[in-house]
């Protein structure tokens, strides 16, 4: 579900990139769709954005899931296309985004409905969407996912609930969104997958000792599809690599591997008092020793290790 605004672009053919863009409008607003480490991060930023296809943008710091931009050769139209529900920030930041492109062009906005709004002045009531996205969330077992700025979110049935009941239900939702921590300098875990030697699909989290990360609490782990062209069914096991860190050793052995297990092996031994919920899936989780991975991997302290924790 979302809500689409379309911006006549009256420079056509010529279509800006991505980074024109965020020029043009200015302020904190920043591309969400590539990874900063990107090798052709900056190829993309600067190619003609219809070249691209769909541009994840929102303001650091703010967004909770962002907006869509893409542009139509055939209406020569720049889109924005904004998710329901998303939160109050996210709208203010997209109509935002919309204003400042339509005042630079002098053209007015028209939505999907064929509503027209004065380029200065989008009237939209975006709490009513909002308000909609909440009343069409479906629960069950596995929770309600969305596309977050920065991964994927997650609602238990109870989160559903708790947004539903209060009194101000477009502020619950802006909270519950806040909460996750996207902005925070945290390492989000992305899974990696491989084949075996018969085949079959492994996917692989990563966790090193003293870096908090946020992964699944829930088994089995969700598959980002705009990520990843896979299904639970495709997926024969997962597992989890721990590495341990040493600044003192060179940047190629900074990061020596301690073991890897099963990822619901992990879950189950993992101690509850370790995990810090996010939202109905993910969790951010921090293992400050060796010892606390060697113990969930099942290894045993010898003697002398136990000798060396005492000095």
């Amino acid at each position: 579900m979302s809500r689409t605004f379309y911006i006549k672009n009256p420079e056509a053919p010529k279509v800006m990139s991505t980074q024109e863009l965020l020029d043009l409008v200015g302020g904190n607003f920043r591309q969400f769709a590539v990874r900063d480490n990107d090798e052709d991060l900056n190829e993309i930023m600067q190619m003609p954005l219809n070249e691209f296809g769909y541009m994840l943008l929102g303001q650091e710091g703010i967004s909770g899931r962002g907006f869509e931009c893409s542009y139509s050769a055939d209406e020569h139209t720049y889109n924005v296309r904004v998710f329901t529900p998303s939160t109050s920030a996210d709208w203010h930041g997209a109509l935002s985004f919309i204003e400042k492109l339509a005042t630079t062009f002098g053209v007015s906005v028209t939505d999907e409905e064929g509503e027209t709004y004065e380029g200065n002045n989008i009237t939209y009531d975006f709490r009513h969407d909002i308000a909609f996205g909440i009343a069409s969330m479906e629960k069950g077992d596995e929770g309600y996912f969305i596309f977050g700025a920065m991964r994927p979110i997650c609602f238990s049935d109870e989160d559903i609930d708790r947004i539903r009941a209060a009194e101000d239900r477009v502020k619950a939702f802006d909270d519950f969104i806040a909460a996750q921590r996207q902005h925070e300098d945290l390492y989000i875990a992305h899974p990696i997958f491989v084949k075996n030697d018969q085949d079959e699909i492994i996917g692989i989290y990563a966790l090193t000792k003293t870096v908090h990360s946020v992964l699944p609490y829930k088994y089995p782990p969700f598959i980002d599809i705009t990520k990843y062209n896979l299904s639970q069914e495709d997926v024969k096991e997962w597992r989890v690599h721990f590495a341990d860190y040493d600044v003192r050793l060179s940047d190629e052995e900074q990061f020596p591997t301690i073991g890897e297990m099963d990822y619901q092996t992990f879950l189950e031994r993992l101690p509850e008092e370790k995990i810090q919920k996010l939202d109905g899936h993910y969790m951010c989780l921090c293992l400050e020793t060796k010892a606390e991975i060697e113990a969930l991997l099942g290894k045993k302290t010898s003697l002398w290790g136990k000798i060396k924790k005492l000095f």
